[in-house]
């Protein structure tokens, strides 16, 4: 491969070390066809402020929009976290070093004879290392040669193509796509990680640049911590899969760390997983329900930030068998029931419920909703004895009137009347009694 000698801001292509460039660094020039646009100047170029940034933000675009997660927008910021990382902040595009630095890798990630560690290095936006993942990309893409010319996988125009195949097949042979887990909680962002690359050694720096990133594009709020699958802390009780603090995240107490007691790694997770009784969060828990206006007058646009709204709060509540129980309605001039209250304690599985609503763009029965709720709160459908101590509130998200107000207010009455919360959340108002 040839290249000219560069300082990287002014390099629109591939950045390589240079032996002959003494500070500069070899550039390869390429041209990345124009997609969809997933992340904008203010998501983007404002961070690097260089020539090189509208160049970036045209092959990353390009790259998540091949990985499908264009609309998600705590998938993107995942996406550019994990770029960023192994790119260390989009400066080089592949691991440097002696074949002497690297012989410690000779018998990891595949690689079984001398040399193969500085061979089959980490190239490219998503750090793609070891011969096993280099032999599984040349049956996926043998167009890149990677076995035998494994440089080429460092070029942006391979390279970006690759990161979109790891998004969606982490192990390229049989791994579900990243998505799920880039639901802007740490807990989910360590396990993204641990399955696209189990070394942790930069998981810090990737998780602050994540937490940048979710900040930087709107992503309705910074990182926070999230939970895991319900896991078995001891012969008594259960716990929570959690994300515990690590090295170079000390300070970072409000997004990892378990504030009750600490048990055991929870299973296919790195170390620092361990499965967690918060005695706390233990005693906060609700019957919690949404109502999801999908009528025409709401527009499809505004529909989907009511879908946004009430996964940033589901993420932001104890979600589980133990803790808080969702039910979730979606409805216009027919109902369709998300998720009941004695079903699917997950909160991965209630966010894929919400993610399946459909937009209807017809009327608005909101009693029809209510009625349903009524339903979905019952006790034979779930909802908990009031000597449980789960609180039952409903938020009710509209940005459209009722087709029958009278029908709607003798609704909400009888949810009251069963000691039901209502909350209604307009767009454009916060929270305030129905």
């Amino acid at each position: 491969m040839f290249g000219e000698c560069s300082f990287v801001n002014g390099c629109n292509g591939t950045i390589l070390a240079g032996n002959v460039c003494e500070e500069q660094h070899c550039c390869i020039r390429t041209v990345i066809p124009a997609s969809q646009t997933c992340i904008s100047v203010n998501d983007f170029d404002i961070l690097y402020n260089k020539s090189r940034a509208s160049f970036l933000r045209n092959v990353l675009n390009f790259g998540i929009n091949a990985a499908g997660i264009c609309d998600n927008c705590q998938a993107k910021a995942a996406f550019l976290a994990v770029a960023a990382t192994m790119t260390q902040n989009f400066q080089t595009d592949e691991a440097t070093g002696t074949d002497a630095e690297f012989a410690a890798d000779n018998n990891k990630y595949g690689n079984t004879e001398e040399g193969e560690g500085s061979f089959y290095r980490r190239r490219g936006f998503f750090g793609l290392r070891g011969k096993v993942m280099y032999q599984r990309l040349q049956t996926l893409k043998p167009q890149f040669q990677s076995l035998t010319n494994p440089e080429l996988a460092a070029l942006v125009e391979n390279s970006i193509i690759i990161a979109s195949e790891l998004w969606k097949n982490p192990n390229l042979l049989n791994e579900t796509a990243l998505t799920s887990y880039a639901d802007g909680t740490f807990w989910g962002f360590s396990i993204l990680w641990y399955k696209l690359n189990a070394d942790m050694k930069q998981f810090s720096n990737a998780t602050k640049y994540y937490s940048k990133f979710l900040r930087q594009l709107e992503c309705g709020g910074d990182l926070y911590p999230g939970q895991g699958p319900s896991c078995v802390f001891n012969e008594t009780h259960n716990g929570s899969c959690s994300a515990d603090c690590i090295t170079g995240l000390e300070d970072s107490g409000a997004y990892c760390g378990c504030s009750g007691e600490r048990g055991l790694q929870c299973p296919n997770s790195p170390k620092h997983v361990r499965c967690c009784v918060d005695t706390c969060s233990q005693e906060l828990k609700m019957d919690l329900g949404f109502l999801l206006d999908a009528s025409r007058s709401v527009l499809l646009e505004n529909y989907k930030l009511q879908q946004k709204f009430t996964k940033d709060l589901l993420r932001r509540v104890n979600v589980g068998y133990q803790k808080t129980h969702v039910g979730i309605i979606n409805y216009s001039n027919k109902i369709e029931v998300l998720s009941w209250l004695n079903k699917d304690y997950e909160l991965n599985e209630k966010l894929q419920r919400v993610d399946s609503a459909t937009y209807f763009n017809s009327g608005t029965d909101t009693a029809l909703a209510l009625k349903q709720a009524n339903i979905v709160f019952s006790y034979e459908n779930g909802r908990r004895q009031p000597k449980e101590g789960a609180t039952p509130v409903i938020f009710v998200i509209t940005d459209g009137e009722s087709n029958n107000q009278t029908a709607t207010v003798q609704t909400a009455s009888v949810l009251k009347k069963n000691e039901i919360i209502l909350l209604r959340r307009g767009l454009d108002v916060d929270g305030s009694e129905y």
